[in-house]
């Protein structure tokens, strides 16, 4: 075992679970928190549990046996006692996680000081693993803690806990309290911090005949209701025994008798009344625990009299809205967990009986359009990736990209002058090589041949016989000085076909390196992409703003903006953007550029020179950047050097026709030429003014574009590459053995 503590331990006890245990496992070691271990506690098995855990041959298991069977709760006590990480993690053996579980739960306990304690939605399998229905706790602290009242208040099989909190107010389960162990403890949790929930069905619920809390659910039902007993007494003692009960009734949603009804009711407004004023929470989490109340009312509307109504308005006036709104949400929600936990399942049960592939992936910055493809090959249970990374940047950018991928960081000696020559910095990183030992990897994935590093990576993968794989996203377009083309011809030929496959971002890259003697066989798409059903869905919850957006940036209901996002350079084509504006001679388009960089002051005495309506907005947040393309009705890169340009992605995501330059990488995978903007020659002022001056004549063929564009982004999403990066890895790995 490493030395260094894991960020999490995740505990998984199993009894006779061979059945769903692998399917279990696997989906924790394809978390996309890879810093992790998984203790499973063998609880006596008589099958071959513990024999399957062991098989998976990842150095993250462990594997603790009892000798007798100690039950769930000393089982995962005796995990507690073992585990090592900062947070400790909850997952039934029968049950299966999707990728970003841990990683949203771990968002959400560092989101607000004194969080000890989150959880997450479930949805239900069956024993086949076919979805049914999604179950989801309201998010907040407030919510959590009124929740405790009458049941656990998150789900246990979806629990990430501080472990420092545990060890520190000595909390471990109580055997004694059999099938609510769960919620005993975050009872006596909640004393010493707070509690939250991520409101989305993040793991995957199997219901069997062999569970225990079908087994014995009576059992499980009596001593919950002592537990609760006890909370509720603790905020309001006068209510008494009886009330009490009848509170949580209303709350569980459990028949009442009619007689019963009014009590119940007022049992339970009072208890709402005594709790919210004893809580330190106001605004938001108090309204959140308001809403529930009246919900939990309102399904005794139709047995109920005047005054239960009154208060549910009381509570929540537009409670048929709200629960509307709620349904619709959680609709979606069941949607699109519907479709994941299919292909969750799907990708688990292929998962080889064998060790994961280690995958060392040698690139020279992170990218908001890399760094994501990464970590989700990093959630593969079939790959263990490590991505080394030459410097935070290496080409300037302003951009902050915290990878969630396993990722190291090299430090080097920048040589001066090599951006004016390679057009990005050229950091001495010999650190790479101790990191590959480090490694040892199966597979060696190396983005270009112009860093240090990769050229180190690749001399060291020869030496060592380790196969690898090129990521290129150069092509041969546009005019190249001669020594360029003399050293690409010269070097880069012999780097291609020793290469075991090699991974292109488009057409323009395939056919540079096909041409420099790579299999047109063994040329795999990874593209240079963002994710792009994200975009669609951001720019649509944006369009009800779209007139607001386009008056912060100055335009006029009838202006029609053209968006450029790009560096402010001169192989950035902005000069020529700026002429062909002008040239179109139409006073209702405005050109919008979000970037920075050496050409403004230019840019804007051309602009000015020319009379063209210029808005240089500066560098914007990546988080924020959709806005533009929600304000914009045109999207023009007509850049003179451009190995991709993932802007075109994002402007096609969010259905902006395109006007692209001939250079543009992403134009010959991306742009139809007339069916969802206009190709256009690099520096061609005229035929570029003759595009805009189109587009903006007829707002009937920007729409029919912007459908076009739409359709023509969603086969760039992040899935195909993945698959292609997976598939290149197999093959490589094949070779070796």
């Amino acid at each position: 075992m490493p030395t260094a503590a894991p960020l999490v331990s995740v505990l998984v006890a199993v009894h006779d679970g061979e059945p769903f245990v692998r399917t279990a496992l696997t989906s924790v070691l394809g978390q996309t928190i890879r810093d992790l271990e998984l203790l499973v506690v063998d609880d006596a098995s008589t099958d071959g549990s513990g024999r399957t855990a062991e098989a998976l041959g990842d150095a993250r298991v462990r594997v603790l046996r009892n000798d007798e069977q100690l039950g769930l709760a000393g089982s995962l006590n005796r995990g507690l006692d073992e585990a090592r990480g900062t947070f400790v993690a909850r997952m039934d053996a029968d049950d299966a996680a999707f990728p970003d579980w841990l990683e949203r739960c771990l968002l959400c306990i560092d989101s607000r000081v004194g969080l000890g304690l989150v959880g997450t939605g479930v949805l239900d399998i069956d024993e086949a693993g076919t979805p049914q229905e999604i179950h989801l706790h309201d998010a907040g602290r407030a919510a959590l803690r009124w929740r405790a009242l009458f049941s656990a208040p998150v789900f246990h099989d979806t629990v990430v806990l501080r472990r420092d909190v545990l060890e520190a107010n000595g909390l471990r389960y109580d055997p004694t309290f059999g099938e609510s162990e769960d919620f005993e403890l975050w009872t006596r949790l909640l004393e010493h911090a707070e509690g939250d929930c991520v409101e989305a069905p993040l793991v995957l619920h199997r219901l069997h005949r062999q569970q225990a809390s079908r087994r014995r659910g009576e059992l499980q039902r009596s001593l919950a209701a002592e537990i609760s007993q006890r909370q509720i007494a603790a905020i309001a003692p006068d209510l008494g025994e009886r009330r009490a009960a009848l509170a949580r009734a209303v709350w569980l949603g459990e028949e009442i008798p009619a007689d019963d009804v009014a009590a119940a009711s007022d049992a339970f407004v009072t208890l709402q009344r005594r709790f919210c004023a004893e809580q330190p929470y106001e605004g938001d989490e108090l309204r959140v625990v308001r809403d529930s109340v009246a919900r939990s009312l309102a399904r005794l509307a139709h047995r109920a009299d005047a005054r239960i109504l009154a208060e549910v308005v009381r509570l929540d006036p537009v409670a048929p809205a709200r629960a509307a709104a709620r349904l619709a949400r959680r609709r979606a929600l069941a949607r699109r967990a519907h479709h994941g936990a299919v292909e969750l399942l799907r990708v688990l049960a292929a998962a080889p009986e064998s060790p994961p592939i280690r995958v060392a992936a040698v690139f020279p910055e992170p990218t908001p359009y890399r760094a994501p493809l990464l970590d989700r090959v990093a959630s593969l249970p079939e790959v263990d990736l490590t991505a080394i990374y030459a410097a935070g940047t290496v080409a300037r950018r302003t951009w902050s990209v915290q990878p969630r991928h396993r990722a190291v960081f090299l430090r080097g000696v920048r040589v001066p002058g090599a951006d004016r020559v390679l057009h990005h910095d050229y950091p001495l990183t010999p650190g790479v090589v101790p990191a590959l030992e480090r490694i040892d990897p199966d597979v060696v994935v190396i983005s270009g041949w112009s860093t240090f590093a990769a050229q180190a990576a690749i001399a060291w993968s020869r030496l060592r016989g380790v196969p690898y794989l090129l990521v290129v996203e150069s092509h041969d377009e546009g005019p190249r000085p001669g020594w360029r083309r003399t050293v690409k011809g010269t070097v880069v030929p012999p780097i291609v076909t020793n290469a075991s496959g090699v991974l292109v971002t488009g057409t323009l890259a395939r056919d540079s390196v096909v041409a420099r003697g790579a299999l047109p066989e063994r040329v795999r798409v990874f593209a240079n992409t963002v994710d792009v059903e994200d975009f669609g869905r951001r720019a649509a919850e944006l369009a009800p703003r779209r007139a607001a957006l386009r008056t912060a940036l100055g335009a006029r209901e009838e202006d029609v903006v053209v968006l450029s996002v790009a560096r402010l350079a001169r192989e950035k084509g902005l000069d020529t953007l700026v002429r062909a504006v002008v040239d179109a001679e139409d006073e209702r388009l405005m050109l919008v550029v979000a970037g920075e960089g050496p050409e403004r002051s230019r840019l804007v005495a051309l602009a000015r020179e020319a009379g063209a309506r210029l808005v240089l907005t500066g560098d914007v947040e990546w988080e924020r950047i959709v806005e533009l393309y929600v304000a914009a009705d045109v999207f023009a890169l007509l850049s003179e050097r451009e190995p991709w340009a993932v802007v075109v992605n994002e402007a096609a995501a969010c259905g902006l026709p395109l006007v692209l330059s001939d250079r543009v990488g992403a134009a010959h995978d991306l742009l139809r030429d007339g069916e969802n903007g206009m190709l256009v020659q690099a520096g061609d002022v005229d035929a570029a003014a003759h595009a805009l001056r189109e587009l903006a004549a007829d707002p009937q063929l920007r729409s029919t574009q912007s459908s076009r564009s739409r359709e023509l982004a969603a086969d760039w999403g992040y899935g195909p590459s993945v698959d292609g990066f997976l598939a290149a890895v197999r093959e490589a790995a094949a070779e070796r053995r």
